[in-house]
């Protein structure tokens, strides 16, 4: 067993790229726990720079007014009134989405939209046909494609692994419940996002199971079995019962394994290798740009995750080259969920529409 690297949640402090002259002037929709981040996150990152926040409740907007000494609305009607707003990011919840991006897109603004983008792929195509028609970027928060550590192990795989990976193993277990959606639509982006990155390549079919405990709304624990058109399959187990939170992905070939945990060792990832030897050198590329130092506990040069994606999302705008998780991503991971959706719903098998398939290449790196 090699133990390849103990990799801290954050990333690289070089900026993302060419910002142009002036930064992305922003506005978050939704200050709640995952909006508040975005907020934060937006008056720390290179090349953007928070014009406002909007939120219904009034006290979400004095914290909001309070924090950052910038304008609050009401709504996102009010805010696309200000000519100075250029981009939306949207964390509402997942209902209010597709009818936020159709708005502010249609008000000429970009959009960044927390997962799940929408929940159906008719949504999703809408949304990207929306923003190709007016000329505006539309990616989708999948962070953990902004992680150092996934996008180590993507490179890896794409150029060093000592043959083709043959199945995908991942779970996601531990959380509460939501009151507005299931488990599969809550942490299913996570997975499938990660896993369609990590293959690139599209998924034909989907299996799914899901189960519900005597005292849920909606669904607690689904099973998903992912055939990609290569042939290789994906298994992704997803569970809010259970005890403590556990993040973890292996992927195996026919004589190796690689492990990656979220947060495994005092909070910080691990990647871990087992089995055939790769390409000489190449074990290097899945600790490139970690602290393989002695720990001290503090972070000292690396950024996080969620600056990174808006600094690609704001490079993006800027330069009209889309996200890791721009158009052809957000409808492609809608897709594969909307199909375990309705395989869940009578514990069957679903095809994933070809309309909906990614395009067969390769993402472009942000190498930092």
């Amino acid at each position: 067993m090699t133990q390849l690297a103990r990799i801290p949640e954050v990333l690289s402090n070089r900026p993302a790229g060419p910002m142009g002259d002036s930064p992305l002037s922003v506005v978050v929709v939704g200050h709640g726990r995952w909006g508040a981040n975005h907020a934060r996150a937006v008056t720390d990152a290179h090349g953007v720079r928070l014009q406002g926040v909007v939120d219904p409740r009034p006290e979400a907007r004095d914290l909001a007014r309070q924090r950052y000494g910038v304008p609050v609305w009401s709504t996102l009607a009010h805010a696309l009134d200000d000519d100075r707003v250029e981009a939306v990011v949207i964390a509402t919840p997942a209902h209010t989405h597709a009818d936020m991006v159709g708005a502010a897109l249609r008000a000429g603004r970009h959009v960044l939209v927390e997962k799940p983008a929408a929940t159906s792929t008719a949504d999703a195509e809408a949304m990207v046909a929306e923003a190709d028609e007016r000329g505006l970027q539309v990616s989708v928060g999948h962070t953990f494609l902004y992680t150092q550590p996934v996008r180590n192990l993507a490179r890896w795989l794409w150029e060093g692994a000592p043959s083709t990976p043959w199945l995908l193993r991942s779970e996601r277990l531990g959380g509460q419940r939501r009151p507005d959606c299931d488990v599969l639509w809550n942490f299913g982006p996570h997975d499938v996002s990660i896993l369609l990155h990590l293959m690139a390549e599209p998924v034909l079919k989907v299996a799914a199971r899901g189960h519900r405990f005597p005292s849920g709304r909606h669904l607690d624990a689904v099973t998903l079995d992912l055939e990609f058109a290569s042939g290789v399959r994906g298994e992704v187990y997803l569970g809010w019962r259970h005890p403590g939170a556990k993040r973890s992905l292996r992927v195996l070939g026919e004589d190796w394994a690689v492990t990656y945990r979220h947060g495994h060792v005092n909070g910080e990832d691990t990647l871990t290798r087992t089995g055939a030897q790769s390409s000489p050198g190449s074990d290097n590329v899945l600790v490139d740009g970690c602290n393989q130092g002695p720990r001290s506990g503090s972070l000292h040069g690396y950024r996080e995750p969620l600056k990174v994606e808006l600094e690609e999302f704001a490079v993006a705008c800027r330069t009209g080259r889309p996200t890791v998780t721009g158009p052809d991503h957000l409808v492609a991971v809608t897709s594969v969920l909307e199909a375990a959706a309705r395989s869940t719903a009578r514990d069957g098998q679903a095809e994933v529409p070809d309309r909906a398939a990614v395009a067969s290449r390769r993402p472009q790196l942000g190498r930092r």
